[in-house]
């Protein structure tokens, strides 16, 4: 793998996945009872499907990256690399912040005593999918190689 290929912009795609991954791995949502933060009560973005499916959205932009870094592959994208490095980025986006407005819920369920803590990790994410797609938006302004 030549790492000389890679471009600042491909830089930042790299940096992005490496965020979410930790985001993904962090805390989304604690639940708390009456008011009392219940230990342990914690679930991570690998607990949803809207948690690790834009984790694995950033894994193929990232994959889109580094294929242009292994000489002995030749692949021909049927769109420009940015192009698809930056729709992964927002779909990626759009999911997180989905699972960040709509939190998981049990409605009148216990009286309305159980309540949705958003954690650190919900938020890391949604800013790692937004550095993917960034870098794909800057990805634009490269010249054609």
């Amino acid at each position: 793998m030549d790492l000389s290929k890679f471009s600042r912009n491909d830089w930042i795609v790299v940096a992005g996945f490496v965020l979410m991954f930790i985001g993904v791995s962090l805390t989304w949502y604690g639940w708390s009872v009456a008011g009392v933060s219940i230990p342990g009560s914690g679930a991570s973005g690998w607990h949803f499907f809207l948690g690790w499916f834009p984790w694995l959205l950033t894994l193929v932009a990232l994959a889109v990256v580094v294929v242009k870094a292994i000489p002995s592959l030749k692949v021909a994208f049927p769109l420009p690399e940015a192009l698809i490095v930056l729709a992964l980025g927002v779909m990626a986006f759009v999911l997180v912040l989905i699972r960040l407005i709509v939190a998981p819920g049990y409605g009148d369920l216990f009286h309305g005593t159980i309540h949705v803590n958003r954690g650190a990790g919900l938020f890391v994410s949604l800013i790692a999918t937004a550095v993917v797609a960034f870098g794909g938006f800057l990805k634009n302004s490269e010249p054609a190689s």
